[in-house]
């Protein structure tokens, strides 16, 4: 979804809510409504309009309160002109700041809190409700008595509905169920977003924008249906207010870090510190100080919000040119609030017949955010698949220079886990190859041809190391050490399989013109240690052990025999089927590193299995 979609879907939210949530109906005029030919068919109606006040009109819904003060106490009246019939009729209360009586016709029917002409006898309460309007006949005459001496906001500021007893009911369970709902889905946006960053802590994003959604989900419980009280049906009038005031402070932080941390680049840090410090000032303030105090800072602290969210979409319509990732999304759904809190605050103060908003502007702006942070989600997701696919060609580049059999050696999974100094001790066969006059051979060739001789011959033998359940430690020049971590026996058919295929090489080589190579194998079993030696910088898998010099030696010893394989008598001892090949005792010979002399096999030509390693072979000794 690029700007403009969400830019147009944002405007059709807010276009939707205007066209559902206003019902041109009848209208007060001069404290008075007539309804005597109005139809319940159509159903309930708003009591708005011209009321009076004290005997002088005042317009309904208002949040001008007492003729434009926030604070006294005095009574609304209205009489309204009923149809015909005797349907059981109700009235809808909305929240009444801070404290009412109702009569109905001089009857009694409604209080909340406890109404006073002095701020010392108040008892400020509010809860919305449905009550029966008592059966009659005549007109009803509607008289509210209200006091407050506490809130900015107080009397009659949102409307009250008239009509069947089951269309009122129906309207306030409606709302209700609505204002569950969207404190069930905000909620569970911020549990997700929070759990999301418990799972991947590097981008703090997601954890504000949650803690953001759970205080917008509790503050929508303070508020119209409040649906606090009915969790809590105890707590006082206090604890709502001040909770509607400290989760918008708390909020409006959560929502600064949130920005700050989603595009660090864009925010300016003297805006941040200035919303953090008014921010957590004011919540600290409604925490401590009397509600006065709260309500008269209120407007200050909003009228800084406004321009701080007023700054959050200049900044983050700059993120547009240089097309970072969410920024029209988080336009749109900045645009979209800023719009219903602007017309929230027509509302409140000049034009009264415009819906309030603010809650459908806000899920708006909340489901665009999760998308933004879904985005960025999703974007870390294919950063790290990018990385991981990096990853495991590096690591598949690397096991072309270190062997993987030496990580697991090591227990370790990757090469990044390998330090200096890790090591392992174990037995294993050792097997080193060498090609003969390999000196006199590339002096008649050049370093470029020397290169493809080389490169040629290990790429015909370093496989048969790998198919007889081996690796090769080492390439060295003219020939490789090989280690086979099982039997001997694998060893031995690694080198018998070389021989077989040196005779198929040497033919190619004769046809092209060029000369038969030999070479001399020399295998010797016994413990050794596989470690890593360098320094921080530089540093190489090697094994260390006189078994490595033992192998090396009788790979030597090929030359002074003439032969091309020579075992060991520990190589030979340690096969799991001797019989299997065909060896010939050829001398004690005594190798550096060891006090005593080793004895020295060759393995004859008879021709022998050299397949797979644990099949059965065949010969004589």
């Amino acid at each position: 979804m690029n700007c403009r979609s969400a830019l147009i879907l944002g405007l059709a939210v807010v276009l939707v809510g205007c066209s559902a949530s206003s019902s041109p109906g009848p209208r007060a005029v001069g404290g008075s409504l007539d309804l005597s030919t109005y139809s319940w068919s159509r159903g309930p109606v708003a009591l708005d309009g011209q009321w009076t006040f004290e005997g002088r009109p005042i317009e309904v819904p208002s949040n001008l309160s007492f003729q434009g003060q926030p604070y006294g106490e005095g009574t609304y009246h209205l009489t309204v002109q009923l149809p015909p019939g005797d349907t059981p009729l109700a009235l809808g209360l909305p929240i009444i700041g801070t404290a009412f009586e109702l009569r109905i016709n001089g009857q009694g029917v409604a209080k909340e809190g406890v109404v006073s002409p002095t701020p010392q006898g108040a008892v400020p309460s509010y809860r919305p409700r449905v009550v029966l309007v008592p059966p009659g006949t005549g007109p009803l005459d509607l008289q509210i008595r209200v006091s407050n001496w506490d809130d900015q906001f107080a009397g009659l500021g949102f409307p009250l509905t008239l009509g069947p007893w089951d269309q009122v009911q129906g309207l306030q369970s409606r709302a209700t169920a609505w204002e569950a709902l969207l404190f069930g889905a905000i909620f569970l946006m911020g549990l997700y977003h929070c759990g999301s960053f418990v799972f991947r802590t590097q981008n703090r994003a997601p954890l504000w924008f949650g803690v953001f959604c759970l205080l917008i989900a509790i503050r929508s419980t303070f508020y119209s249906q409040v649906l606090f009280l009915t969790a809590f049906p105890e707590a006082s009038w206090y604890v709502v207010i001040r909770g509607v005031y400290v989760t918008m402070s708390l909020g409006w932080v959560a929502f600064a870090l949130f920005l700050h941390r989603l595009y660090p680049s864009l925010t300016w840090r003297p805006a941040l510190r200035t919303a953090l410090a008014v921010g957590l000032g004011y919540a600290a303030i409604n925490l401590i100080a009397p509600i006065p105090w709260t309500t008269t800072l209120l407007v200050p602290v909003q009228v800084t919000m406004l321009a701080y969210g007023i700054y959050a979409l200049v900044s983050v319509a700059r993120a547009l040119r240089t097309k970072e990732s969410g920024a029209g999304l988080f336009v749109a759904g900045v645009a979209v609030f800023l719009v219903t809190v602007a017309l929230d605050i027509v509302k409140s103060h000049w034009v009264n017949g415009i819906p309030s908003l603010v809650n459908l502007g806000t899920l708006a702006f909340l489901i665009f955010q999760s998308f933004v942070v879904a985005r960025l989600y999703a974007a870390s997701f294919a950063l790290a698949e990018s990385h991981s696919r990096a990853m495991d060609r590096i690591n598949a580049s690397l096991e072309r220079f270190i062997p993987r059999e030496v990580l697991s050696f090591l227990n370790k999974k990757s090469i990044t886990e390998i330090d200096l100094g890790d090591f392992s001790e174990m037995r294993m066969t050792v097997f080193f190859l060498d090609i003969r006059d390999f000196t006199s051979l590339s002096e008649s060739m050049s370093p470029q041809e020397n290169f493809r001789f080389i490169n040629s011959f290990l790429r015909r033998f370093g496989p048969l190391v790998r198919d007889h359940s081996g690796f090769v430690d080492k390439y060295l020049g003219d020939g490789m050490m090989a280690l086979f971590p099982g039997k001997p026996d694998t060893a031995v058919r690694a080198a018998v399989a070389m021989r077989k295929t040196l005779k198929d090489y040497n033919e190619g080589r004769l046809r092209g013109g060029y000369p038969a190579i030999r070479f001399g194998i020399g295998i010797h079993t016994g413990p050794l240690m596989l470690g890593t030696i360098g320094e921080n910088r530089r540093m190489d898998s090697t094994v260390i052990s006189d078994t490595v010099n033992a192998a090396s030696r009788l790979e030597g010893l090929t030359k002074k025999y003439a032969t091309d394989i020579l075992v060991s008598g520990d190589t030979v001892e340690g096969l799991d089927d001797p019989q299997a090949f065909s060896t010939t005792f050829v001398a004690l010979e005594t190798v550096k590193g060891k006090v005593h002399p080793i004895q020295v096999f060759q393995v004859d030509l008879a021709e022998i299995d050299t397949g797979p390693p644990h099949g059965v072979l065949s010969g004589n000794r």
